[in-house]
Parts: structure tokens; sequence; C-alpha cells
């Protein structure tokens, strides 16, 4: 069995919802849960912030699997690369990244469907892809309109878990106008991000660092696999890329509207904003 740490960082002293909706995240947590590993990284935050933090966190957590780090006056890509090498040390074989803003779809139909959770973790171990991409519909050929490369049927019974597993060629994707590589939600392989990330001359900040390693993906062709379900989206509650087109209210309720605690959620988020 391979290993799996999961990995979220936050930054600054305006993310405490993004914490605080972990508590409800029951597909996002689930994820989380399965990995043998689940690590917390604080960058460039006040002190205040962390404690408040930390403790939302061991609340959730198992004090078995949970690690948190904090780091200080060095840039984002740094913060990646010691955190790479911290997870190499600790024997693990794939890192599953979840921004701090990426909250798993929480619909009925994924909450009844589950047990698809564990198809992809027994994917992961079977097959040991170098990345796999779960963000959005973009690993979905319904929706990318990229061939793929390989179809990975499910092997249990289709009627009840219809989930499948795409291999795609990087390169494809500039062509659909996707972005090859980015911060979405991924599995990946440690030895592979170790070499991604120590790329020379790589941007230190990451919205240049995300462009820059999309254009090595664009121009190149390597392995990206996907699968037909929708397991996370991107809120962006706060910074460069933040969501005014739609209320707070309705961007949340796309995560969240259909569990019974919906209300509760309003609140916390009334509460934080």
């Amino acid at each position: 069995m391979v290993k799996i740490a999961s990995f979220t960082q936050t930054y600054g002293e305006k993310r405490i919802l993004e914490l605080l909706l972990l508590k409800y995240d029951t597909i996002g947590n689930t994820f989380r849960n399965k990995c043998d590993k689940i690590i917390f990284s604080f960058h460039n935050c006040p002190t205040d912030f962390i404690i408040k933090g930390k403790t939302i966190l061991e609340n959730l957590y198992s004090s078995d699997k949970l690690i948190i780090l904090e780091y200080n006056n060095i840039s984002y890509l740094e913060t990646i690369k010691k955190t790479l090498e911290n997870i190499k040390n600790m024997n693990i074989d794939f890192i599953l990244q979840i921004q701090d803003d990426q909250h798993g779809i929480n619909s009925k139909e994924n909450i009844e469907q589950i047990n698809n959770i564990d198809i992809v973790f027994n994917f992961i171990n079977k097959q040991q892809p170098y990345f796999l991409h779960i963000f959005e519909n973009e690993g979905n050929p319904k929706y990318n309109n990229i061939k793929p490369l390989q179809i990975f049927k499910n092997e249990i019974d289709n009627s009840i878990c219809d989930i499948e597993f795409y291999n795609y060629n990087t390169k494809d994707f500039a062509k659909n106008n996707i972005y090859s590589w980015n911060d979405g939600t991924y599995f990946a392989n440690i030895d592979f991000l170790i070499k991604i990330f120590n790329i020379r001359n790589l941007p230190d900040n990451v919205w240049d660092l995300e462009h820059a390693l999309k254009y090595i993906f664009d121009n190149n062709s390597l392995n990206r696999l996907g699968t037909n379900k929708l397991f996370f989206k991107a809120s962006n509650l706060h910074g460069r890329n933040i969501n005014n087109t739609i209320s707070i209210y309705e961007n949340l309720h796309r995560f969240f509207g259909e569990l019974d605690v919906w209300e509760d959620i309003k609140n916390i988020i009334k509460n934080n904003v």
C-alpha cells in the first residue's frame, strides 16, 4: 500500500472562514481522513490567527495524523520545497494537495456515492499515477473535449459506482484552453513533485509559479490523469482571484447547500465576513 499525505496551506490573516468550513466538508474530510497524514501549513500568518487555526484543526483531525507547519519570511516556492522535503522524510509516496479555498462538492449524490472515494484511493494504490487531477470537471472527457490516451474502467459493479479514470497528454489541455498545470486539487507522486518544484529559475510567488509550470506542461508530453466525478471546486473567497460575480452565500451554496446544516453554515459565514 502506498502512503499518502494530504496537504493544505493557508496564508495571511483573513482566511479563517476557509478553516471553519472544514467542519462541514464531508467530501473533503473523507479524502483527508483516508490519508496517512493530514498536513496543514501556515505561511506568513500572525500568531493569533495560527492559534485559532490550530484549535479548529485539532478539533477536527486525529492527533496521530495531523501535522501543522509554520513558515515565515520565506517565499511560497520555498514553503513548497521545504514541505516536500519533510513529507519525503516521512516515507510518504503521494501527496493529495487541496488548497485552503477548495472545498468538496457535498451534494446528495456525492455523499450517497461516498464509496467512490475508496475507489479513487484503490486506483492510486493499484496504478500509482504520477499526477491525478480531481479538480472541477477538467478530467472528464464530456466537458474537456479531450480524447484520453487510455481509459480505466471501474472494476466494481458500474451500475453502482460508475466512476472512470482517464489518462491524457498534458499538451492536449493547452489545445483546449485548459490549464495543463494548475493548483487545483490533485494527487501526485512525491518524487515527481520534488523534481517539478526544483526546476531552475522558477518564480517564487504562487501566481507566476503556476503560469511557469503551466508553460512547462503545455509544451511537454506528460501524463495527467483525471476522472468523470466532480469532487472539488474553489470558492476563491479571498486573494487575487476573488469571486465577486455572486454573493458569498450563493458561492458557498454550491459546496454546502444540500447539507442539512446549511442554515448553520450561513450563520458561520455571517459571523466571519
